[in-house]
C-alpha cells in the first residue's frame, strides 16, 4: 500500500508519518510532502492520502480536487484541526476527518477501516467465459444466477461460468453485502440501482428475479446497504450524508 502525507507544518507531518507507521505493514510505502503544489508536481498515485486543509499556495480542498481529476480511486483522510470546514468535505468525497489533536486514536480506527476496505475489494471468485478464465473482484460482480452447471456471474461486460453452487457462494458473499433475493439469485445490494416487487435492476438494463417470499427483507437489506454507503465517509462528525 501506498500512502502520501501532506501538510506544510513539519511536526504534524512527523506525526501523523510516525502513527500511520504504527498501524501499517513494513512493505507499505509512506510519502510526505510539505505542499499541496509539490505533491501535485509529484504525479504519483497514492492508495491512501492524508491531507492538510490549511497550505499556502493550495489549500486541501484544492490540491484533492486535482489529485482526483488523475486519480479518482484514492482513499482520502483529512487532517485538521478545524472540524467546522468538513461540509467541504463532500466535494472530496472524504472518507474520514482525523483531528490532529485526536491522530494518535482516530487514525488506528481510519486505518482498520482501510484495511478492512481492502481485504474486501481484494476478494474475488474465479469464473470462465469460452477460454478465458478470470479472477472476478467481488465489486465487480452484478449478481449471480444459477444453471445447469453451477453458477453464471454477471459483471457490467461480461458473464462467467463459475463451478460452485449458489447456496455455497451465498455463505462466502455474505459479509460483503450479497443477499439471496430469489432461490436462483444472489445479488450484491451494493450495486443494486433500484428494485421493484419482481426484479432488481443494474447498470445496463441488468435485472435479476425478487421472490415474493423474499421481496419485503430484500428491500430491508438495500435500504440499509444505501444508508451505511452514505454514512460511512463521516463517522467521526454529525453531517448529512461514498471508487
Amino acid at each position: 500500500m501506498k500512502i502520501a502525507i501532506v501538510d506544510d507544518e513539519v511536526k504534524w507531518r512527523n506525526l501523523a508519518s510516525d502513527v500511520v507507521k504504527g498501524y501499517t505493514e513494513k512493505t507499505d510505502k509512506i510519502d510526505t510532502f510539505e505542499s499541496g503544489v509539490e505533491f501535485i508536481k509529484n504525479n504519483g498515485e497514492y492508495n491512501v492520502v492524508l491531507m492538510d486543509v490549511d497550505m499556502p499556495e493550495m489549500d486541501g480542498f484544492e490540491t484533492i480536487m486535482n489529485y482526483k481529476e488523475q486519480y479518482s480511486e484514492s482513499i482520502i483522510i483529512i487532517l485538521t484541526t478545524h472540524l467546522n470546514c468538513a461540509r467541504k468535505g463532500y466535494l472530496v468525497d472524504a472518507f474520514r476527518y482525523v483531528d490532529k489533536t485526536k491522530m494518535k486514536e482516530e487514525l488506528k480506527e481510519a486505518f482498520e477501516k482501510v484495511r478492512e476496505i481492502n481485504r474486501k475489494n481484494s476478494f474475488s471468485l474465479t469464473g470462465t467465459n469460452g477460454n478465458d478464465t478470470k479472477n472476478i473482484l467481488v465489486n465487480d460482480i452484478l449478481f449471480i444466477e444459477t444453471n445447469k452447471r453451477g453458477c453464471v456471474i454477471n459483471t457490467i461486460d461480461r458473464c462467467y461460468e463459475c463451478s460452485e453452487k449458489i447456496n455455497d457462494l451465498e455463505t462466502k458473499l455474505e459479509e460483503y453485502g450479497f443477499f439471496k433475493c430469489h432461490k436462483s439469485f444472489l445479488i450484491n445490494l451494493n450495486c443494486v440501482e433500484h428494485l421493484d416487487k419482481e426484479f432488481a435492476y443494474f447498470v445496463k438494463g441488468k435485472k435479476a428475479y425478487i421472490s415474493v417470499r423474499k421481496y419485503t427483507e430484500t428491500k430491508k437489506r438495500y435500504i440499509a446497504a444505501k444508508k451505511k454507503f452514505a454514512s460511512v465517509s463521516y463517522t467521526h462528525l454529525t453531517l448529512p450524508t461514498i471508487a
